[in-house]
């Protein structure tokens, strides 16, 4: 057994760190929400959908961005259990279909027929998706095809997701320096997706999960995998 030693000013340091993304996390809400509201409250044309949906864009991002850094720095209990991924993948699909019908994007999920339940933390689950999906959103150009797979892998379930026309090319999943933090440290290649792209693999890393580049019928896209939860749960 090791035994870890910490002092008090690098307790209060690692905390006072976590703490400084959790205000500034609520601080860049704020105006958020307000132009969101006043979107809302407009009149309704095709600019004002456009700023309702970016809104709730990025604010799922910074709500997926404090639940990682809550559940890295132990403030969240990681409860992890059976989950069905495929009742996880079709509410996320729900809140997104507008999302992504406005970047002209047709969505599809193919689930396999009794699929496992993964060992997740329900809410850590979703958020990985939610982020990985805008992601890739955020990289397609007008129109596109998205498609979701979710068949069993050796030990786990994976999660395919495909688009029709990402380039992922210029793509690396390879951190420059793992001790960096979400904030600081982008993917190469992603610029406006980058955030997301990085949530969702820490997401997942603490899941147990993994994130990697594929190809699906000559298609680019993002392979998940996932554990099977221990207690086989079929939903």
């Amino acid at each position: 057994m090791q035994i870890q030693q910490h002092s008090d000013n690098e307790y209060y340091g690692q905390s006072g760190e976590h703490d400084s993304v959790f205000m500034m996390g609520e601080e860049l809400k704020k105006p958020l929400t307000v132009i969101k509201a006043l979107a809302e409250f407009g009149h309704e044309n095709d600019q004002t959908r456009a700023i309702i949906l970016e809104s709730k864009k990025a604010l799922r991002t910074i709500d997926n961005m404090m639940l990682y850094k809550r559940l890295d720095s132990a403030q969240t209990a990681l409860d992890l259990g059976p989950v069905h991924i495929g009742s996880t993948l079709t509410r996320v699909a729900h809140d997104l279909q507008p999302l992504a019908l406005e970047h002209g994007c047709e969505t599809e999920v193919f689930i396999q027929s009794g699929i496992e339940s993964v060992s997740a933390h329900s809410g850590a689950l979703k958020s990985s998706i939610e982020c990985l999906w805008q992601a890739v959103i955020s990289m397609t150009q007008k129109p596109s095809a998205m498609t979701w797979y979710v068949s069993r892998s050796k030990g786990g379930v994976q999660i395919t997701l495909t688009n029709s026309s990402i380039d992922l090319s210029h793509v690396s999943l390879k951190r420059d320096n793992p001790a960096i933090g979400v904030s600081s440290q982008p993917y190469k290649g992603v610029s406006g997706s980058a955030t997301d792209l990085v949530i969702a693999a820490k997401l997942l890393d603490i899941l147990g999960g993994t994130l990697r580049k594929t190809k699906k019928h000559g298609i680019n896209g993002f392979t998940v995998t996932l554990p099977i939860s221990e207690q086989l749960a079929f939903i």
